[in-house]
């Protein structure tokens, strides 16, 4: 016989979502399910591109959805390190084995060995063996760090990522291999956890690429020490393998009744280093538990097939994505004017079961960036508040408070690549978290209270987006009005201190959409169709002046700190490069989005960098 555990009744104000559905789920997903599988796929060194993520998803997600009854296949990708997906050059496959590196001596002291702390070998690391001197270059991704030092033939020790240092140190000026170790403004107070980074190594610099390991700040102080009294040697050696291979995606669907060709899709990825528990093992198991749920929930007739398909996947982080876009260009975000299958919202589960308390860290869900308005503004706030509501908590988990909210969008993971192609898109997930990527992020870190609390939210939302009927979506309408009268009331406000003209604009919309607020439209879809147009056009087009035609938005963090770019600016200007917009309309919407003061010269110049760089495929 179920049990409610709620630790106060579930009634409350109404909510969009009606009480029973939301009880019903909240009844039977279990936080426990979703930590014990946690538990299993932290086993695994998960790797992009590689045999070990494949396996992980062969051998742990597809035969939990398959017990459950769930739909589920494989779909996999070229993955070599040359094979590119718009603006991304997929990983080059990786098969590691062992790995150590020590400090040479009378007495030789070990500083890493992979099968104790995995991430404490750089990923995507060439196998092979070396010893040399160590030479500290500090950040090591300037040439100006390596002015006066003769690197090569040694070993480089430095701070900076090990893909930028290793192509400088290694690539550039002949170091034999590289030891990273942590800036020190970063998290000072853990001295002994190891950092997660990658080489990243591209199937062009096979022959040149070497090892890289990750050591900690205590240990980075004890080489220091030995260093002061004298040259100090280390000894590498990693057993692994680089080489072609494939992005693994594992697909799960709960097919819809009415219109099962547009699509829900609630992603996590999978990857990331051994042991990684909340950084994504913790979405990808909340994910199953959602599948499962919903499933057995469905087939015991306690709740209804939904009209729409919600379609689960788990990818490689924004590769398996930007893969799975690009070679099936039919899912894309819905419009007022095609009548094809589109994807109607997209919720991005990464890092979701963590414990607040250990972690000291809160759970969130993003809002909507400007380029793409979204209907999940106005759903989500509601049904993140029944859950605080219904004060849920795991028979095996903390009793803590819920640390819980709405933050403007945040860039940082695979709904980014939904927006990319219009698609309404949000990020579940928790911040800050001193654990994040290192080896501290570990099964202990997490709380079957909040998988549960994460996981209701989470599935309740999907089942409510494929399954409302033509008037449930027309009730959410005024909503997603107020919601943009909250939002742009914030942009007014701003713009006003800065005496910017943009404000009387801004203003103006506030009024038609205030006026349009007694009959705002809501299609099934979450088209919104009063007031501003609710969604860019699907896919970029070439802009009057900005000619690239990256579909995608990349990852700008390798190219924005060289342009001197703020990131999600970037994003978005991108965003609006649809066809639709000159350069100048790019800059007063950045202008009115971001509360700071940018110019047709920003985007010009935005614009030539990506035409010019490797982004602009």
């Amino acid at each position: 016989m179920a049990v409610l555990l709620f630790a106060t009744p579930l009634f409350a104000a109404p909510h969009v979502i009606d009480q029973k559905t939301f009880d019903t789920i909240a009844t039977e997903l279990s936080g426990e399910r979703a930590q014990e599988l946690d538990r299993r796929i932290v086993e695994y060194h998960r790797i992009q591109g590689s045999p070990m993520m494949e396996s992980v998803a062969k051998d742990v997600i597809l035969p939990a959805l398959k017990s459950a009854n769930v739909e589920a296949s494989i779909e996999q990708f070229k993955s070599d390190g040359a094979t590119t997906y718009q603006s991304y050059v997929s990983p080059i496959g990786w098969t590691m084995r062992s790995g150590e590196l020590w400090i040479e001596g009378a007495t030789p002291i070990r500083l890493c060995r992979y099968s104790d702390i995995p991430m404490c070998v750089s990923t995507y690391s060439k196998g092979g063996e070396w010893s040399g001197e160590v030479v500290d270059v500090g950040n090591g991704t300037s040439d100006n760090d390596y002015a006066n030092k003769d690197v090569r033939g040694k070993v480089v020790l430095a701070s900076g990522y090990a893909r930028d240092v290793v192509r400088k140190a290694v690539l550039k000026f002949g170091a034999i291999g590289t030891v990273i170790y942590p800036d020190a403004s970063d998290r000072p107070d853990h001295p002994d956890m190891v950092r997660y980074n990658g080489v990243w190594t591209r199937a062009s610099e096979l022959d040149k690429t070497s090892g890289s390991f990750q050591i900690s700040a205590n240990q980075y102080a004890k080489l220091k020490s030995l260093m002061s009294a004298g040259p100090v040697r280390v000894h590498g050696k990693i057993d692994a393998d680089l080489g072609p291979y494939q992005l693994t995606v594992v697909h799960a669907y709960i097919r819809g009744t009415e219109s099962p060709d547009d699509e829900v899709i609630v992603s996590a990825h999978l990857d990331h280093p051994k042991w990684s528990a909340n950084d994504n093992a913790s979405g990808s198991a909340a994910l199953v538990e959602m599948a499962r749920t919903l499933r057995m929930l469905i087939d015991a007739k306690k709740l209804a097939p939904p009209r729409k398909t919600i379609h689960f996947m788990w990818v490689p982080e924004y590769f398996g994505t930007i893969a799975y876009l690009t070679q099936h260009p039919d899912k894309k975000g819905c419009t007022k004017s095609a009548s094809a299958p589109c994807v109607v919202a997209n919720l991005n589960m990464d890092m979701v079961g963590e414990d607040t308390v250990k972690t000291n860290g809160r759970f969130y869900l993003t809002r909507a960036p400007m380029s793409v308005p979204s209907f999940l503004d106005a759903l989500l706030p509601d049904v993140l508040e029944q859950t605080r509501e219904a004060s849920l908590f795991a028979p095996s988990g903390t009793r803590n408070y819920w640390p819980a909210s709405m933050i403007d969008y945040y860039q940082g993971s695979d709904h980014d690549m939904f927006l990319g192609v219009g698609v309404p898109s949000t990020m579940l997930g928790h911040d800050p978290d001193w654990t994040h990527h290192t080896s501290e992020d570990t099964p202990d870190k997490t709380d079957a209270s909040e998988f549960r609390r994460v996981g209701v939210l989470a599935t309740n939302a999907a089942y409510w987006i494929a399954a409302a009927d033509a008037a449930q979506w027309q009730a959410l309408a005024p909503a997603m009005v107020a919601e943009r009268l909250r939002v742009d009331g914030e942009r007014l406000m701003r713009l006003r201190r800065m005496g910017n003209a943009l404000a009387g604009r801004v203003q103006k919309e506030m009024a038609t959409e205030a006026a349009s607020i007694d009959n705002a439209k809501l299609s099934t879809r979450g088209v919104f169709d009063v007031g501003r147009a609710s969604a860019r056009p699907a896919g970029l087009k070439p802009g009057l002046r900005s000619t690239t035609t990256t579909t995608i938005p990349p990852v700008f963090g390798e190219v924005t700190s060289a342009w001197n770019l703020n990131d999600l600016a970037l994003f978005e200007a991108m965003q609006f490069m649809d066809g639709t917009h000159t350069n100048a309309e790019i800059a007063d919407l950045l202008t009115i989005e971001f509360g700071e003061s940018y110019d047709t010269a920003w985007v010009d110049h935005a614009v030539t960098l990506l035409q010019s760089s490797h982004l602009a495929q």
